[in-house]
């Protein structure tokens, strides 16, 4: 309970803090960087409400996010209010969601991971060839905000998605909802046995995540102004959230937020500095924390600390 309160008292503040960051901005670079770290921050976040709470290992979820950058640009370019195409655009993902879902909750471990990369596989090469999507030659998409500002308020636009994706995490963490997730994830047999539905809480928990991700998606598409399928649809972008929520700490409220501030700036750090060679750097740095830290950075951290918590309980116990 305790910690539970120092953590809604510091949420405003973190949130207060990361409005104001752009203001140490030195150029429009950086404010992009920036708002890339709060988008995928917001993208693991969803991801980790399948991958994390339900240990469900999906390697598709670039489905959703390319459902919702094209879904935004079609419904704009057909003169949908730009707002509007946005939340459009993240249910016809959510609606996705439910389709897929329905298939391949069906099957477990390695199947599952397989059949959701075969569905964004699909999707990429289905856009590739279709010629309202622009087949390889992709679309323009209009920008929700223009003018000088623009970057900042495309990281503004990615701070509260990030915020409204913590939220939920918030939510499904203390939830009912999200014991029943974690159960699934610890032994989905037993959780069956016990009374849980786990094919229809598989799904619920889908349907949030693609809903998020489709918003993010959309954001993506309006801030770059162009998308092609093998972009959107690339499945290194749902590798890159995995590997963002997992290096983080799947499962936990925080480590996708470390991650995708560590990731996102390590990368363009490595870019910069040492340009051919930081893929190699950026992929020694992954293998480190992988090998030292299996349960990820904030998983971790939270076994040292309960380590060191664990004379002063046996102490107290005792006496």
């Amino acid at each position: 309970m305790k910690s539970g309160w120092k953590l809604w008292t510091l949420l405003p503040m973190v949130i207060a803090g990361c409005f104001f960051a752009p203001l140490l901005a030195q150029n429009n670079y950086q404010v992009q960087v920036m708002f890339r770290v709060a988008l995928y921050a917001a993208l693991a976040m969803a991801w980790n409400v399948v991958g994390g709470y339900a240990g469900q290992l999906s390697l598709g979820h670039v489905a959703f996010f390319g459902i919702g950058a094209y879904g935004f640009t079609l419904l704009a370019l057909h003169s949908v209010p730009l707002w509007v195409a946005v939340f459009l655009a993240a249910i016809a993902a959510t609606v996705l969601a439910a389709v897929i879902g329905v298939i391949v909750f069906r099957l477990r471990g390695p199947y599952f991971t397989l059949a959701t990369i075969a569905v964004g596989e699909v999707l990429r090469l289905t856009a590739r060839n279709l010629d309202f999507t622009g087949g390889a030659r992709g679309l323009d998409t209009p920008a929700l905000f223009a003018g000088r500002n623009s970057a900042r308020l495309f990281y503004f636009a990615g701070v509260t998605l990030g915020a409204v994706a913590f939220l939920v995490n918030a939510w499904v963490s203390r939830s009912r909802f999200g014991y029943y997730l974690m159960a699934i994830r610890e032994d989905e047999d037993t959780a069956a046995a016990v009374g849980i539905d786990s094919a229809r809480t598989k799904l619920q928990s889908l349907l949030i995540s693609a809903f998020l991700t489709g918003l993010g998606g959309a954001v993506y598409a309006s801030a770059f102004q162009y998308i092609i399928p093998d972009n959107v649809f690339d499945i290194d972008k749902s590798v890159q959230i995995a590997i963002i929520t997992m290096l983080g700490g799947a499962g936990t409220l925080l480590g996708p937020i470390v991650g995708a501030v560590l990731l996102i700036s390590a990368s363009e750090i490595f870019k910069n500095q040492f340009q051919e060679g930081h893929l190699l750097i950026y992929g020694v740095l992954i293998v480190v924390v992988v090998l030292f830290l299996p349960e990820g950075i904030v998983g971790g951290l939270r076994q040292l600390f309960r380590r060191g918590k664990k004379p002063e309980v046996v102490k107290a116990a005792a006496r």
